[in-house]
């Protein structure tokens, strides 16, 4: 009898054998580049695993695939969901497995690319079924962040499921709600809920980590956000504003942006928001790091190596 190994926090169900290349690794490493490459070789379609991208109107300081990029390979996921709407984890593995069918139907390679750990578990090992979310509900743990801020709700999540605080940043508003939410309807911790009992995952990964020495990433980090000042993040967070958009939203409240709109709205000057906004992407990239360590059987490789996109062809098979 066949069983099932175990994966630790990416499992994945040892019945599954349609292997998705799947690019992962830290912020700005270069992830799409390998991805767009790989995609040209093998008539392939990519998949973002991005949970900034999926906002429409947030293009700078979520580096998208430039229009070059994406007339090269295609690309899914990104662009489709507007700054003041939630989206869920879940929903996320929905959409590309529905993405992932379409690809194969059409005889073509899907390449899962992206940096979202929550993102690239939910695909790959599906998340059990919790509570839909409710409205009222919803409507008071929002009160109280107009109240007493989103710290003070972070502060009551790592009361009742410190282990699910641990997983997400005190900046995720989405995820802090959702913990509480859970936790108030249910009276048990979101963390415990996920994982209680493994299902079968449709797909199975073929994983490549992507990474750099911390100093040649970091350099490349502040470089990458210097280069987005210049091609006018400034100008996009102050469009985004003066189109209505809610600054306390999620999309928003990410990396880069929450620091701009500090500055917009005075509370920083635009050299110390951008020396904020690259500390907290390093940061940001030694948790992405920690998070794919996890994963058993990955190996780093370095996206400069000149053949690293023949081996990965050659190696995985696609």
């Amino acid at each position: 009898m066949r069983t099932k190994p175990d994966h630790g926090l990416f499992p994945f169900s040892a019945f599954c054998d349609m292997k998705i290349l799947t690019i992962v690794g830290p912020t700005a490493v270069g992830k799409t580049d390998i991805a767009v490459a790989i995609g040209a070789r093998v008539s392939g379609e990519i998949i973002s695993a991005d949970s900034r991208q999926i906002y429409r109107h947030l293009t700078i300081g979520t580096a998208k695939p430039t229009l070059k990029q994406q007339r090269k390979v295609r690309f899914h996921l990104i662009d489709f969901v507007e700054p003041g709407e939630d989206y869920s984890c879940g929903q996320f593995a929905r959409d590309a497995e529905q993405r992932i069918e379409n690809i194969q139907d059409r005889n073509r390679t899907p390449i899962v690319c992206g940096g979202t750990g929550l993102y690239i578990k939910a695909l790959f090992h599906p998340l059990d079924e919790l509570p839909k979310s409710n409205r009222k509900t919803k409507e008071h743990l929002q009160a109280m962040i107009d109240k007493h801020g989103l710290g003070y709700l972070y502060d009551k999540l790592q009361r009742v499921d410190p282990t699910w605080a641990k997983r997400i940043t005190p900046q995720d508003k989405q995820r802090i709600m959702r913990g509480l939410e859970v936790y108030k309807i249910t009276g048990k911790p979101l963390s415990r809920l996920i994982g209680k009992k493994e299902k079968v995952a449709r797909f199975l990964p073929y994983y490549i980590g992507l990474n750099l020495p911390r100093k040649m990433l970091y350099d490349k980090i502040n470089r990458r956000f210097d280069n987005m000042i210049e091609q006018g993040l400034v100008g996009e967070v102050d469009s985004l504003l003066a189109h209505g958009f809610d600054p306390r939203s999620n999309a928003l409240r990410t990396i880069g942006y929450k620091e701009i709109v500090e500055h917009l709205q005075g509370a920083l000057t635009l050299d110390k928001a951008i020396d904020k906004a690259k500390r907290r992407t390093r940061n940001f990239a030694k948790r992405q790091i920690t998070w794919f360590n996890n994963i058993p059987g990955l190996t780093w490789h370095n996206p400069d190596d000149p053949v690293l996109v023949d081996s990965i062809i050659r190696r995985s098979g696609i």
